[in-house]
């Protein structure tokens, strides 16, 4: 699991819009962002580990130019990512069609699809033989972006390049049930 950090950043006279951008092109950096309080500046920073962490925000924010004082207050304890069973059945009510049709498709094969043979049965599933891989993307892409902008929680659907798509197992129960009660 990632670690992450909140690091709190008073900018010198005239350096904040320097600082922001110089912070924001740097890659363990989530997100950078002007603030009114006590300080001027919110980073967002991540890494693999606690030492990565540490390391990354003290080459980080010693390394910009304008930076007057820190405060970083590295997460402890983050928010939950994975569904409980109300959440699911809230995110599988806001699933269109093909979404629908995804996630039976893999409950009922129990297994991991590779891309072209979860096209191929979606395509008969749905009577439509134009179904392809942008349609598949952007099915795909849809929910995971909905379930970790609007819910805040992971994909229910991974990929593995040796096993295709499949299910994260730890919902595999939750999502029966859940789909049993929408048929």
């Amino acid at each position: 699991m990632k670690k992450k950090a909140y690091v709190l950043i008073n900018v010198l006279a005239g350096e904040l819009d320097g600082v922001m951008r110089k912070l924001s092109s740097m890659p363990n950096v989530l997100s950078v962002e002007g603030v009114s309080g006590h300080c001027d500046v919110v980073a967002i920073i991540t890494g693999p580990d606690l030492e990565t962490l540490q390391d990354s925000i003290l080459s980080t924010v010693r390394g910009v130019d304008g930076i007057r004082s820190t405060e970083t207050w590295i997460v402890m304890v983050p928010q939950p990512d994975t569904w409980t069973p109300e959440e699911l059945k809230r995110y599988v009510a806001d699933c269109g069609k093909n979404e629908l049709l995804a996630i039976r498709t893999l409950l009922d094969k129990g297994r991991g699809m590779m891309i072209q043979e979860l096209i191929d049965e979606l395509a008969e599933r749905l009577g439509d033989e134009n179904y392809d891989a942008h349609n598949l993307t952007v099915t795909l892409t849809d929910m995971t972006r909905r379930a970790q902008s609007q819910y805040r929680r992971e994909s229910i659907i991974e990929f593995d390049q040796d096993m295709g798509y499949f299910l994260n197992e730890h919902y595999l129960e939750m999502l029966e049930d859940v789909l049993a009660g929408n048929s």
